[in-house]
C-alpha cells in the first residue's frame, strides 16, 4: 500500500480545517477531525475526493452533516472548495464561548477557500441565538461578515426575524443590592 493513499483523505478533510479556521473557537482549530460516511472515492489526478452516505464531519464545536461533501483542490494541492449537498445539509458552528452556535441548512452549502465565503442555496437557512434569516439564496462573506440573501425569481422573498435584546433588570429596592 503506498502512503499516498494515507494522504488522500487527510488532504480532502483539511478542507475543513479553513472553514473552522474562519469563524470557529480558538480551541477548535486544535482539535480533531473526524469524518464519518459510508463511502470514500478520491481522485488525485483530478484534485476531487468526495464523500458521501450520511456524511458527518466534526472538529471540536464545528459540525457538517451533508448526503455528500466534495472537496476540490488545485495541481498545487491546496483546497480551493468544500461542496455539501443534502436534503438538507448542515453546518453548526460555535463562534463565541457565551453565545449559541450558529446554525445553517440549506439544499447545497459551498465554501470557496480564496474568497472566503460561504454560499449557502435552496432553502437556506441561518440561525444564530433564535435570530434567523430564511432565502432561497444567503451569501456570507467570512472576513468582512457580510451577508446578502435573494429569494426565488419571481415574488420570492426574504424572510429575517429578529429578537429583541433583553434588558438587564434594575435591583428592586429591598433586596440587598441596593447603595447604602
Amino acid at each position: 500500500m503506498k502512503p499516498n493513499k494515507f494522504l488522500r483523505p487527510l488532504a480532502a478533510i483539511s478542507a475543513l480545517i479553513l472553514i473552522a479556521q474562519a469563524i470557529a473557537l480558538p480551541g477548535d482549530r486544535d482539535q480533531p477531525i473526524k469524518v464519518d460516511a459510508k463511502h470514500f472515492e478520491g481522485d488525485r489526478s483530478k484534485n476531487l475526493f468526495v464523500y458521501s452516505g450520511n456524511v458527518v464531519i466534526t472538529q471540536g464545536s464545528l459540525q457538517i452533516r451533508a448526503d455528500r461533501v466534495e472537496v476540490h483542490g488545485n495541481a498545487e494541492g491546496e483546497i480551493n472548495r468544500v461542496i455539501a449537498t443534502g436534503k438538507p445539509a448542515h453546518f453548526q458552528q460555535q463562534v463565541q464561548q457565551s453565545q449559541n452556535p450558529v446554525k445553517a441548512r440549506a439544499a447545497r452549502i459551498e465554501y470557496t477557500v480564496s474568497s472566503d465565503e460561504l454560499h449557502l442555496s435552496g432553502d437556506a437557512h441561518v440561525d444564530r441565538d433564535g435570530n434567523t434569516l430564511t432565502a432561497e439564496r444567503i451569501d456570507y462573506d467570512l472576513t468582512s461578515e457580510q451577508m446578502q440573501a435573494r429569494g426565488q425569481s419571481g415574488d420570492g422573498r426574504v424572510e429575517m426575524i429578529w429578537k429583541p435584546e433583553k434588558k438587564k433588570t434594575e435591583q428592586q429596592p429591598g433586596t440587598g443590592d441596593e447603595n447604602q
